[in-house]
């Protein structure tokens, strides 16, 4: 597993929430109403970027946690 990957899956919500202000639950829940199953990695990340002010970063690291947690990912 690559040094990023285990990053993204080893990060806690409350560090999530104190850098975005958000917990996974809360972000996993907007990807769940945007159907990032539908929609793709990519629309996805940039609609993390557009609608939630995300940077380039943390919008990657939501949308690939996101995707692992709900097996779109190995």
């Amino acid at each position: 597993m690559a040094a990023s990957n285990s990053v993204f899956r080893n990060m806690s919500s409350e560090s999530v929430k104190a850098k975005t202000g958000k917990d996974w639950k809360a972000w996993f829940g907007i990807l769940d109403k945007f159907d990032r199953k539908k929609k793709g990695h990519l629309l996805s990340a940039k609609y993390l970027r557009e609608k939630h002010g995300l940077d380039a970063w943390w919008s990657q690291c939501v949308t690939i946690r996101y995707e692992w947690e709900r097996g779109l990912r190995k």
